[in-house]
């Protein structure tokens, strides 16, 4: 009998000897990763390699010669300059824009398709940039003169290429470029003052790099998880979950729709 005793007792204890250890690996596998100057990539965020069940698939970022990058759809990848879990936002630069004499024409153009699990604060996105190549100079205050960095990227041909950026609000039309241009690229940049910019004020823009909101998640794992709706507030950084209109309330009116028309 003491010895069926002594040998529940050891079960016990060495049941709660294997829950004492997954308790413990279950703290330590989802510790924030960290990759060069990003040092705190935590929920929702991953690292590729971090154990699975850390972090969501759709906000899995990649560490590439000590930099943090993030791909979006249609291979898009962008350097992480930084997170802000406070804001639920992530700061994206080009990796195409450098500080320098000469501007890349080869820069991404960010689109609601390409963003996937992302949100653009519309707030601080406010100007769609056009990068065209000329065959004519232009005398024109609101067209900026870009030095390419390869000129053999904007021209086929041996005549001579001029190449501008012109800066809009987000709406801009290719029918408010009033020259015979090629577009090389629509690039979305924070805010621009028109007139008067050039190269270096475009590249310190560009440099900045773009907020992107992820309260798109939190909207999923606070509100939709519970059946319930919600409305995100950029200014705020804030998301508002609300009952969802159920269908039952439209049952009666539509049943008297139909009583009345048969």
């Amino acid at each position: 009998m003491m010895f069926r005793e002594a040998k529940l007792v050891a079960l016990a204890l060495f049941h709660t000897f294997l829950l004492a250890i997954c308790a413990a690996n279950g703290n330590q596998t989802c510790r924030p990763s960290s990759c060069g100057e990003i040092q705190n990539i935590s929920n929702p965020f991953r690292l590729k390699g971090d154990p699975s069940g850390c972090g969501y698939p759709d906000y899995e970022l990649v560490c590439e010669n000590n930099r943090t990058m993030v791909n979006f759809w249609e291979g898009q990848k962008y350097y992480v300059a930084d997170i802000n879990y406070d804001h639920s936002t992530i700061r994206v630069v080009d990796p195409g824009v450098e500080k320098g004499n000469c501007l890349s024409t080869h820069l991404y153009s960010l689109s609601y398709y390409s963003l996937s699990s992302y949100d653009r604060n519309w707030e601080e996105v406010t100007n769609t940039t056009v990068l065209m190549n000329c065959e004519q100079p232009i005398s024109d205050g609101n067209y900026i003169p870009i030095t390419p960095c390869n000129r053999s990227n904007v021209t086929s041909s041996s005549s001579q290429a001029y190449v501008y950026a012109l800066v809009g609000d987000l709406n801009m039309e290719v029918g408010e470029i009033k020259y015979s241009c090629t577009i090389l690229r629509t690039i979305a940049t924070r805010f621009l003052k028109h007139g008067n910019l050039s190269m270096s004020d475009l590249q310190e823009v560009l440099l900045l790099g773009l907020d992107l909101s992820f309260l798109s998640f939190r909207c999923k794992s606070e509100c939709e998880v519970k059946g319930l709706d919600c409305e995100r507030n950029y200014s705020n950084y804030t998301v508002q979950c609300t009952k969802r209109m159920s269908n039952v309330y439209f049952y009666p009116f539509m049943y008297l729709f139909c009583f009345n028309i048969l």
